[in-house]
This record gives structure tokens, C-alpha cells and sequence, in this order.
């Protein structure tokens, strides 16, 4: 009796909660502390075969090397990107449903893209992107100067801006039902003995919508996503609101005055906020200069503490920006030379001072010139219903107001900018305001009406190219179709591939009469990326054939 009393009670009674156990939690760097995993690499030899990471003398494969060898590349490649970000925009298209997205790069970033993506119904936006589903479409390309990178982002922002526009709020007429919409409803539902069918039963109106209605959701969303044409349209309206806009030392001058001029009025507090903001930015950008120091210099021997780049990321790193990989880094990097000692030529042409500048008539200028441009923009439009026709376009007219009404006011009011900026001497690329663009098919083109004069059209390459220095020569070293090319004609991407037989994938260097260990001496970096070549014999036939492949005649060196 006792025991099953014990047993009841002790299933009756709730069971007991542990207690909560105290989390340890590791001490608190403080802030300010140094870390030991930024200290410097010790003086002296390093021990052979050792790397100094994180504070420490590792292997290249353990694992806080393969990390930090991985964040280093990763470093460098978006600081080459940062170096001519602007100067380049590319456009891929769709292959099934015709949508176009922009890019600043050669190769797609699947977070950049999938932003561009805009909702039209089920299965409309994908979870991630397929290179393979996407293809190169046109590229444009700004000039190496300052004033070429504003113009480029100008004309990224605002092609982006209207493909979303037209999206979001497209035009009557191209969400309407047409009699093409029909006939394609029609070849959906069956075939023309299944539409007699419907119709001796009165089935087949309820399924066709009638002419002049909105079209259905999956046809809508179909014909909203397809931007083949209008992408070029916008191309050509961009690219000529720009050429039609202030050269390229006017419209540097106006962004670094109107910069002062915003500083000016500011209280003190946000002086010293702004203050603190440029210092930060000076040091994001020291620091991204060393980055591309470590891509661009060759290190010396003695340097332990950055690993080398990946071979993997040093043909990316070519592909992407046409640059020749020689031993552990690039070299003739293209619009890199070019653009930096453009900004300098532009720092010492313009040197502005706040006392040079009339801030209440530049804001006054400024306004003159706006009122003029939007005075133009509405009398084209009360005459014309689109931007740009056979005899002119609407950015030629906003042009010659604003110089007309900025011309009046500086004749009238005076010079509101006191620094002499004619006197000096301007740079070489002052009038410069030509813009390349390239297409995967020159007849794309044709849907737009017209370009701007100032717009230099070609033809893409099939692939982007990947090149390095083999026996002292450039030579192709890797390849690929779902990179944008450059121009056909430029030189970068050889006459050979480009032809239909070509191989699309490698190029194969001959070498007669030398082994793979003499090759190697000769090739720079070749101790470091020999992974990166693979010895073939090449095919013999006959006796003699067979015979020379087992002395080792003759040999290839193929790049995978």
C-alpha cells in the first residue's frame, strides 16, 4: 500500500525545472585595444614555407591562411572595380523573356541584378541568377576621365530609373489587347479543330479577351518584361541628354562649386561632421590604393604578410578589367594609368577658393539656367509627343536655352566665379566627350531613331578574355561566354577566336624542341600558378608520329 502511494505521488507531482546555467562569456576587447592579429610582420628572414597571418607564422593551407588568402582576393578585385567605377556600363539580356538589367561590371553580381527584377506574377523573378540564362547585350563606355565617371553613373542611375518607370507605370497602348495578342491567345488554347469546338459550344469568347481591354496577367507580365527595344531606345535618350549637356571641365566645375557652395552654408556643427566624413573617406581611400598596389606592383621577397592572389581570381581579375597577369599580379591594366593622372590634371587645373565665389549669384545662376532647361523641355513637348524626331531632339533645344539664358545673365550680373579659369591651360581631355558603345548584334541598334553624333558604335566579342605573359609575349589563357567581351577590334581578344571554329574554351601555345621544366623558367609565376598549365602530347600518326611522342619531340602547353 505504501508503495503504490509513493509511485502515485511521485507521478503526480510536476516535474522540477533545472536550474538556469550562467553563460561565460569571453572578456570584452575593449574598444581601442590592438589586436594581435593586426600586428606587423617581425624583421628579419622568414622560416621556410611560412606565411605571417594573423599575428602568426602559419601554413599557406591552414585554415586562417585559406581565409585570409580568400578575403585578400576578394579585397583586391573590388578595389580594381572601385579604381574605374563609372567608366563602364554592360547590359545583359534575357534569352527567354527579353528583360534587360545593367551592370558596372563585366561579370553579373547576383545582388545587383536580382534588385533590378521587378514582380509580374508567378515564377516572374527568380530565387537566384544562371550566368547561362543571361546574355551580353550592348556596353558602353565613357572616357578615362573624371568627368566621364559622372557621366557614367549619370547614365547608369537614369537607365535604371526609366526601365523600372516603364514597368511600374507603363503606356496605354502596351498593356492594351491587340489582334496579334489575339491570334497568340488563340494558339495557346489548341488547335484550329479545338477552336471550332469551343465555339459551336459558345466556349471560346469567354477565354479570348476583345480588343482595346487590359491584357490578361501572364501576357501582361510577358510584355512588361520584355525590354529588347525599349533598353536601346532609353540608351539613345540618355547618351543624348548628356552629350547635349555641359562639356566636360564645365560640368566638373559645377559639381566642385556647387560642393563649396553647400559647405558654405552650413552650420559649424555640420562643418565638423562633414569634416570628420571626408577624413574617413581619405582613409577608405588610401586604403583601397594599397589594395590595388598588391595587384598592379610586384611585392618583394622579403613580404610575408600578404599571401599571393588565387589564380582563379588573377583570370577574373583579367577578364574583368583587360589586364595582362604576369608572376603574381597584372599589368597595363586598362583605364587605370589613364584615369588617375587624369584626376590629377584636374586637380591642378582647378584649384577653387570659397572667397572666389559669389555664392548668392551662383545660386542665382543656377536657377536661371534650370527655369530656361524646363521652359525648353515643356515648348518641345507642346509640339512634339516624342523626345526626339528626324529634325532635332529635345535636349539640343533645352541646351541652347540654358547656354542663351546663362550667357545673358553673366553679361548682365557679371561673373559669379572670380577665380580666372580661362587663363590656364586645360587639360587634353577637355573636349573629349566621346562614348563607345558596343553590340552582340550591330542591328539592335536600329531601335532606337537616331544617336548623338559624339557616339562611336562596333561590335562586341563573342567572350571575355583572360590573358598573361607566356615566353614574353601575350597570350590567351582562359575564356568565357558569359563574361561581356570588349571590341572586336581593339586587339584584346585575338583575330583567331574570333572565328566561327575557333575554340572558344582554350588556346593551345606550341612549343617545339622543350620540355615542360624548361618552359616553366621561362613562363613568370609559373612556380607559383604551375597548376595552371597541363601537358598534353599532341595526336602523331604513323611510325614516326609515335616515335617523337616517346622522345618528347614536340609538345603543347594548353591553359585550362
Amino acid at each position: 500500500m505504501a508503495s503504490t502511494v509513493a509511485t502515485t505521488v511521485a507521478h503526480q507531482m510536476p516535474p522540477m525545472p533545472l536550474p538556469a546555467m550562467p553563460r561565460i562569456r569571453p572578456p570584452r576587447m575593449l574598444k581601442g585595444t590592438k589586436s594581435p592579429n593586426t600586428d606587423p610582420q617581425p624583421p628579419g628572414a622568414a622560416p621556410k614555407g611560412k606565411w605571417w597571418v594573423q599575428g602568426k607564422w602559419r601554413n599557406k593551407g591552414s585554415n586562417a591562411g585559406k581565409h585570409v588568402e580568400q578575403t585578400q582576393a576578394l579585397q583586391i578585385a573590388k578595389a580594381l572595380r572601385h579604381e574605374t567605377h563609372g567608366l563602364d556600363i554592360y547590359a545583359y539580356r534575357h534569352v527567354r523573356t527579353n528583360q534587360v538589367v545593367y551592370s558596372l561590371t563585366r561579370t553579373l553580381q547576383e545582388g545587383k541584378i536580382l534588385k533590378q527584377l521587378v514582380f509580374h506574377g508567378k515564377k516572374t523573378v527568380p530565387a537566384s541568377v544562371r550566368i547561362d540564362t543571361w546574355t551580353p547585350y550592348f556596353s558602353i563606355h565613357f572616357p578615362p576621365t573624371p568627368a566621364g565617371a559622372l557621366s557614367g553613373l549619370f547614365a547608369f542611375q537614369k537607365l535604371r530609373e526609366l526601365s523600372l518607370q516603364r514597368q511600374l507605370s507603363p503606356p496605354d497602348d502596351l498593356i492594351r489587347v491587340t489582334e496579334e495578342d489575339i491570334q497568340i491567345i488563340k494558339s495557346k488554347i489548341g488547335s484550329p479543330l479545338e477552336l471550332q469546338e469551343l465555339q459551336a459550344h459558345d466556349r471560346l469568347n469567354a477565354q479570348i479577351p476583345k480588343v482595346g481591354e487590359i491584357l490578361p496577367k501572364k501576357l501582361r507580365g510577358r510584355r512588361l518584361m520584355d525590354q529588347k527595344a525599349t533598353s536601346v531606345a532609353d540608351a539613345a535618350f540618355v547618351l543624348d541628354w548628356i552629350s547635349s549637356g555641359p562639356g566636360p571641365l564645365e560640368r566638373l566645375t559645377e559639381v566642385a562649386v556647387n560642393r563649396l557652395a553647400r559647405h558654405h552654408d552650413r552650420t559649424r556643427r555640420a562643418r565638423r561632421r562633414i569634416n570628420r566624413i571626408r577624413e574617413n573617406e581619405g582613409a577608405q581611400q588610401k586604403k583601397i590604393r594599397d589594395r590595388i598596389t598588391l595587384a598592379l606592383e610586384q611585392r618583394g621577397q622579403g613580404d610575408k604578410s600578404h599571401l599571393p592572389i588565387p589564380w582563379k581570381v588573377l583570370l577574373q581579375m583579367s577578364m574583368e578589367n583587360h589586364g595582362l597577369i604576369d608572376g603574381n599580379g597584372l599589368t597595363d591594366v586598362e583605364n587605370v594609368m589613364e584615369l588617375r593622372s587624369a584626376i590629377q590634371d584636374w586637380q591642378a587645373y582647378c584649384e577653387l577658393d570659397p572667397k572666389d565665389i559669389d555664392m548668392d549669384l551662383w545660386a542665382k545662376r543656377q536657377l536661371i539656367g534650370r527655369e530656361a532647361e524646363r521652359k525648353a523641355i515643356n515648348e518641345w513637348f507642346e509640339v512634339n509627343d516624342s523626345p526626339m524626331t528626324e529634325g532635332g531632339s529635345v535636349w539640343k533645344d533645352v541646351a541652347a536655352a540654358r547656354d542663351s539664358a546663362l550667357a545673358e545673365f553673366d553679361e548682365k550680373e557679371g561673373a559669379s566665379l572670380k577665380a580666372n579659369l580661362a587663363g590656364k591651360e586645360k587639360p587634353a581631355w577637355a573636349e573629349n566627350k566621346t562614348v563607345e558603345m558596343f553590340w552582340a548584334d550591330l542591328n539592335d541598334g536600329l531601335f532606337a531613331s537616331s544617336w548623338p553624333e559624339n557616339v562611336v558604335h562596333g561590335r562586341l566579342a563573342p567572350f571575355g578574355v583572360a590573358k598573361g605573359r607566356v615566353h614574353g609575349r601575350p597570350s590567351v589563357l582562359s575564356s568565357s561566354v558569359h563574361v561581356i567581351g570588349s571590341n572586336v577590334d581593339d586587339g584584346w581578344m585575338p583575330n583567331e577566336l574570333g572565328e566561327p571554329y575557333a575554340p572558344a574554351k582554350r588556346l593551345v601555345e606550341s612549343a617545339e624542341g622543350s620540355d615542360l621544366q624548361g618552359d616553366e623558367t621561362d613562363v613568370p609565376g609559373a612556380r607559383t600558378h604551375g597548376s595552371a598549365f597541363r601537358e598534353v602530347e599532341e595526336e602523331s600518326l604513323g611510325f614516326f608520329g609515335r616515335l617523337r611522342g616517346m622522345l618528347g619531340g614536340r609538345r603543347q602547353r594548353i591553359a585550362e
